[in-house]
């Protein structure tokens, strides 16, 4: 039986879809379908627990699980973005930066100022640290609303995130079971938006499509 680990909150009504879609082309192949918060996914994954998960490029990349990407699912298209004040991005530390991104927090804020940075991690919205508990945020930005209410500025885009379709390594090693994934994946993702590329513009973090958890874990 596939176990699977799908996103609840505010893709359950796609994962709740994906489960349907999985019945038309199961087979003889039964799945026990699971909705989770999505950041907890990646490393369910990468630790054999689930064989197959859907979670947002930039949980993958925070969590540095190793996984085997089979397919994106254009669900929704993010930037992962440093935030600030008009007028106010510091360029000398100590700097307080806060995010829900510990991992791509930490190494932007290293590539930006070294070691005199401190970072704080919280759940959820950041936007409201700013300007007297925190620096900077990094911080997922889809339409950018939110962050021009609060009257921020996106100073860098680290880099754009999909929603992917991710599996086990063992799972990988089984072509039938490969062959019914990409199928699966066929039928629940949504068209990419014309112009939509993940490009990465910082220098802290690696190209999207090049992220390797030795990159961000500096293992080889």
């Amino acid at each position: 039986m596939l176990r699977t680990g799908l996103p609840k909150g505010r893709l359950l009504p796609r994962s709740e879809a994906a489960v349907t879609a999985y019945g038309e082309i199961a087979g003889d192949m039964p799945a026990r379908h699971r909705f989770l918060r999505m950041p907890d996914i990646p490393d369910l994954v990468a630790e054999g627990l689930l064989d197959v998960g859907i979670a947002g490029e930039e949980w993958l990349v925070d969590s540095g699980a190793d996984v085997v990407r089979v397919a994106p699912l254009c669900w929704y298209h993010v930037r992962i973005c440093a935030l600030h004040l008009p007028g106010s991005a510091p360029q000398d530390g100590p700097v307080r930066v806060v995010s829900e991104y510990p991992r791509i927090a930490h190494d932007f804020g290293r590539a930006r100022w070294g070691e005199d940075f401190s970072l704080r991690t919280v759940r959820g919205s950041v936007e409201h640290y700013l300007p007297d508990l925190a620096d900077v945020a990094v911080e997922c930005v889809e339409t950018g609303e939110s962050m021009r209410r609060k009257g921020l500025v996106a100073t860098e885009t680290l880099f754009e995130a999909d929603v992917w379709m991710v599996c086990s390594h063992g799972t990988a090693r089984d072509g039938a079971v490969m062959d019914r994934l990409k199928r699966w994946a066929e039928a629940v993702a949504l068209d990419r938006p014309p112009g939509h590329e993940s490009v990465a513009i910082s220098a802290a973090i690696p190209r999207p499509g090049a992220i390797t958890v030795s990159a961000l874990n500096g293992r080889h």
